[in-house]
C-alpha cells in the first residue's frame, strides 16, 4: 500500500536575514539598489584624512560637515538625493540632521538608512522603486539651449595675441 503524505501547510515567508551590516555593506547594497533603480548614487568619503605626523584625524580639507555618506540624482529628472548611513549604535548629529532639512525643504529626497531592509521599505513606500521616465516634480522646465553664438556684447574681452612658428 502507498501512503502520500498530506500537502504542508503554507506559512508565511520569513522576510530575509541580512543580518548585521557594516556601514560599508549597507552603503554598497544601497548604491547597487540605486543603480538599478535609475540613480546615479556614489559614496561620499567625509571621514576625513589621518595625519601620521600628530596620529590624530582631521577634516578633510573639501568637506563641509553633516554632508551625507550617499549623495546622487535620480537621471530622469535630476533630484538630488542624500542618504545618511547608521550602523550600530551610530546616532545623526546635529549637522546631518541640518543637512537632511535643507535638503527635503530644497526638494531633494533624504533618507537615513539603519539597515538595508529599513532603507527599501522607506524608499518603495514613497514610490521611487518605480523608475521614473520623466521629470514628476514642478520644478521649472531647464532654458532652452542658445542657438546662435553670444553676441558681442555678450563676450567683449580682447583675443588673446598667438604667436605662430614659421
Amino acid at each position: 500500500m502507498n501512503r502520500r503524505k498530506a500537502p504542508a501547510k503554507p506559512q508565511a515567508q520569513t522576510p530575509l536575514d541580512f543580518g548585521t551590516l557594516t556601514a560599508e555593506q549597507i552603503t554598497a547594497a544601497i548604491l547597487g539598489y540605486l543603480e538599478a533603480h535609475g540613480f546615479t548614487a556614489w559614496a561620499q568619503p567625509n571621514r576625513g584624512e589621518y595625519d601620521p605626523k600628530t596620529g590624530r584625524w582631521r577634516p578633510h580639507p573639501n568637506s563641509r560637515r553633516g554632508v551625507p555618506d550617499i549623495l546622487g540624482f535620480r537621471r530622469a529628472d535630476g533630484r538630488f538625493l542624500g542618504i545618511e548611513v547608521k550602523a550600530g549604535t551610530d546616532r545623526l548629529r546635529p549637522e546631518q540632521m541640518t543637512f537632511l532639512r535643507e535638503l527635503k525643504a530644497a526638494g531633494g529626497l533624504a533618507f537615513v538608512a539603519y539597515d538595508f531592509a529599513g532603507f527599501v521599505q522607506s524608499f518603495e513606500r514613497r514610490g521611487l522603486h518605480v523608475v521614473a521616465t520623466t521629470a514628476t516634480h514642478d520644478a521649472a522646465p531647464a532654458p532652452p539651449y542658445p542657438t546662435s553664438p553670444p553676441t558681442p556684447a555678450a563676450t567683449d574681452d580682447p583675443q588673446p595675441a598667438y604667436a605662430c612658428r614659421p
